[in-house]
């Protein structure tokens, strides 16, 4: 599914436009994808921020002053396709179909009005099954990097069968550890943003 085209990119991060309803809209940390036509390669990224536009008319403004705004009026206004601009951080890219991904800044940027779709629950398990891209997030500038890579870890947990969550968990506790090592109290506060119940209604941090 296209869930909106690329309005401009770099090499680190692209911003992608879209007008779809807000049920379809995909949610912060989750794993994205677009194609380089030219290169026919595939660009994976990170949503890390979700900005909502005032529509055109300026209804929302006038509805949120408003003393006497009506409930069905606000409820009808939600219901529109707000123009919506999602920004997205670069993690990996596969050079051609059938190649491995690598996880890393794509070789070009991807190019403005191309697609972007969201990628299902195996494709997202696919990627995370190496976790390079972490050291990646963790130096990226004016992104909330420890909330975007707890998100993205809860994301690649809830991506796999249940009984390889808790060994995936472990993993990318092991990885956070290895990374921070000389930053204990980051280490800690990510740690504890991983608290993940499971499905026998267990709660068990990442790293006992």
């Amino acid at each position: 599914m296209i869930v909106g085209k690329v309005l401009h990119a770099n090499m680190r991060s692209f911003v992608f436009g879209t007008r779809i309803p807000e049920s379809d809209v995909p949610t912060f940390g989750a794993l994205v994808q677009t194609h380089n036509p030219y290169r026919q390669s595939t660009i994976y990224g990170l949503i890390y921020d979700i900005a909502i536009n005032d529509d055109e008319r300026g209804m929302a403004k006038l509805l949120s002053v408003a003393e006497d705004a009506r409930d069905q009026d606000i409820e009808w206004l939600r219901n529109q396709l707000i123009p919506l601009e999602v920004s997205v951080l670069c993690v990996g890219y596969r050079s051609q179909a059938g190649q491995p991904i690598r996880q890393g800044l794509p070789p070009q940027p991807p190019i403005a009005l191309h697609g972007i779709e969201s990628c299902d629950a195996s494709e997202t398990a696919v990627f995370t099954e190496r976790l390079d891209f972490f050291r990646l997030v963790l130096e990226s500038r004016d992104v909330p990097i420890d909330e975007l890579l707890a998100a993205a870890i809860r994301n690649g947990i809830e991506a796999r069968p249940k009984g390889r969550q808790k060994e995936f968990a472990l993993a990318c506790g092991r990885e956070l550890a290895r990374l921070l090592v000389k930053d204990g109290l980051r280490l800690e506060g990510l740690l504890r943003r991983l608290q993940y119940t499971y499905a026998d209604e267990s709660t068990a941090r990442i790293v006992n």
